[in-house]
């Protein structure tokens, strides 16, 4: 399974708005495997709190996610606007297919820096 970017930026969305106490289990239109494959990465990325379960048998993780981390609000807030992250995925994500996480949060931050100049040209 490949990590899908659109999949990350919508747990990470949708978790920023919960209310205090509930959890995300599941995203509209994606797999239980693929959701829960891509909150364990997000796990390990250190976005978000979750509840992971692993099985041996090599069947996906079932996951939960709790809450975001300071890192994961950091990370929504950058990619709350749409027009920026259409931004991104023209310019990091596409031209970039080996692009690193922390390449993407760099680029953001620049965006956000910077006052959105790529937005307005």
């Amino acid at each position: 399974m490949q990590r899908d970017m659109d999949i990350v930026r919508r747990i990470a969305l949708e978790t920023a708005v919960l209310p205090f106490g509930n959890s995300l289990d599941a995203l509209d239109g994606v797999d239980r495997a693929t959701f829960g494959v891509h909150v364990q990465w997000m796990q390990e990325a250190g976005l978000v709190k979750a509840a992971v379960q692993e099985y041996q048998s090599g069947e996906p993780p079932s996951a939960f996610v709790l809450r975001l981390t300071w890192e994961g609000c950091e990370f929504a807030d950058a990619v709350r606007s749409d027009t920026l992250w259409n931004k991104a995925k023209v310019s990091v994500l596409k031209p970039a297919s080996s692009f690193t996480f922390g390449l993407l949060k760099d680029w953001i931050a620049s965006e956000v820096r910077e006052g959105f100049p790529t937005l307005r040209g």
